[in-house]
């Protein structure tokens, strides 16, 4: 006799094909070819080898590149948490009439093109740029800063792509939180900064949680900012498979950077969920 499929698997299965077709079988194809030799045209050869992988992890270049770009991705994703709260604190709390507002005018920049708001950090960045022509005028500097082609620049570019899906992460948990909480704190005697680290900073954690690891994952693998203000001073992940791939036509060691790029990422965000399941666990217990 032939069970019954339940209707939840019929529901799934549409959004199942599709992510085994679009992510599934590329991702799966990829590994496959970071075991292969490159030949001198380019084309991967047929010989299941593990070359590319010792190169990477026995050579300090390579090493040193995954190092700048977890460390560039954990300011990023400092900074814009930060500033991220602090802006969606205040557009939850400010009237119903300005909410909209400060929620147009945060997710604006999402309707430019990275590309366009990249060229205009070069500007502002360079060494005649407005900012050192801004800060020789006014004569806080005495020569012209470095900004661009550092990673510095990188950063200050990269929080100013992100820092909108941060703050509309965070603004969504924040709106959520039931104002009485806080007026029952108030009421028993708690001050405004014992109401926000007992009440409403416990309470936002998932849209903590959410958008630090969303704009760290980003970040890890954001291209066009790199490469525009970075330039080949500063390489990251990203820009270096780039170069094994358009450059050098060294796709398997292009799919096995690929492939270390995915792997570092699910273990930052399993480590990640782990620190915290077990901070609330410590957290209960001494309860």
């Amino acid at each position: 006799m032939i069970k019954r499929i339940p209707p939840y698997w019929i529901l799934l299965a549409p959004g199942m094909l599709i992510f085994i077709l679009v992510f599934v079988i590329p991702v799966g194809r990829l590994g496959l070819h970071s075991f292969h030799e490159n030949s001198s045209d380019g084309e991967a050869g047929q010989a299941f080898v593990w070359d590319h992988y010792v190169k990477f992890f026995t050579d300090p270049y390579y090493l040193q590149i995954l190092g700048r770009t977890l460390v560039i991705a954990l300011t990023v994703s400092v900074i814009c948490l930060i500033m991220g709260y602090c802006l969606a604190y205040g557009a939850s709390r400010a009237k119903e009439n300005r909410k909209m507002i400060l929620l147009m005018l945060v997710a604006l920049p999402l309707l430019t093109s990275a590309t366009i708001r990249n060229f205009g950090w070069i500007i502002i960045l360079g060494r005649k740029g407005l900012l050192n022509e801004l800060l020789l005028g006014i004569g806080i500097i005495q020569k012209p800063l470095s900004l661009l082609y550092t990673p510095t620049g990188v950063v200050i570019a990269l929080v100013h792509v992100l820092l909108p899906y941060m703050v509309l992460v965070l603004y969504s948990v924040l709106e959520g939180i039931d104002r009485n909480l806080e007026s029952a704190a108030a009421n028993l005697g708690a001050s405004k900064p014992k109401v926000f680290v007992l009440v409403t900073l416990p309470l936002s954690m998932p849209g903590i949680i959410a958008g630090t690891l969303l704009v760290f994952s980003i970040t890890l693998s954001f291209f066009v900012t790199p490469s525009l203000i970075g330039g080949p001073k500063v390489q990251l992940m990203a820009t270096e498979i780039y170069n094994q791939m358009i450059n050098l036509l060294n796709w398997p060691y292009a799919s096995a950077l690929s492939v270390i790029l995915l792997v570092t990422v699910l273990i930052v965000t399993s480590l990640y969920n782990r620190s915290l399941s077990r901070s609330k666990t410590g957290g209960a217990t001494l309860i």
